[in-house]
C-alpha cells in the first residue's frame, strides 16, 4: 500500500514536470552574426526567427585600451528575424542585441579577428532541454511502473 502510494506520487510529480516543460522550452533566445555586410540573424530556441523584432547596434571604439560604447543603429528584424547593417568607418567591433519583449538575444562580433559568434550554427545544446528530455523519460518509467505495480496485485 505505502508503495503504491509513493509510486502514484512519483508519477504525478514526474508528469507536472512534464507539462512545465513546453511553456518553458520556448523562452530560450539565440542569435548568429555573419560579418559579410554585417548581417545578423535572431531565432528563439526552436529555431524560429525573431522576426519584426527591435535590434539595437552598438559601435564599440578603443583607445587607448579603453572601449567605448555608443549607438550606432536601431531597426526591426525581418520575417526571418535577419537584419543588415553596413560597418561603420574606423569601426571593428559591434555589439547587437535583438530583443523580443522580455527575452533578448546579444552577440559581440569583432571584425578584425573574424571572431562572429555561432555563425550559422542552429544547432544549441540547452541543459534545460536535457533535463526536460530525462523527466519525460522519468515520468514514462514511473507510469510503467505504477500499471506494473496494479498487474502484480492482481
Amino acid at each position: 500500500m505505502k508503495i503504491q502510494k509513493t509510486i502514484s506520487l512519483l508519477v504525478l510529480f514526474s508528469l507536472m514536470l512534464t507539462m512545465l516543460a513546453a511553456p518553458a522550452a520556448a523562452h530560450g533566445t539565440y542569435m548568429t552574426l555573419e560579418p559579410n555586410g554585417v548581417k545578423v540573424q535572431a531565432w528563439y530556441q526552436g529555431n524560429e526567427p525573431m522576426a519584426n523584432c527591435d535590434y539595437q547596434v552598438y559601435a564599440i571604439s578603443v583607445s587607448n585600451g579603453t572601449e567605448t560604447e555608443s549607438l550606432y543603429l536601431t531597426g526591426k528584424t525581418d520575417d526571418n528575424g535577419t537584419a543588415v547593417f553596413d560597418i561603420k568607418p574606423g569601426v571593428n567591433i559591434y555589439r547587437v542585441k535583438v530583443i523580443s519583449g522580455e527575452h533578448a538575444a546579444e552577440r559581440r562580433i569583432d571584425l578584425a579577428a573574424g571572431s562572429s559568434g555561432a555563425a550559422g550554427d542552429h544547432s544549441h545544446v540547452s541543459w534545460f532541454n536535457v533535463f526536460a528530455g530525462l523527466g519525460y523519460i522519468v515520468g514514462i518509467a514511473g507510469i510503467l511502473m505504477y500499471f506494473m505495480s496494479r498487474k502484480q496485485k492482481k
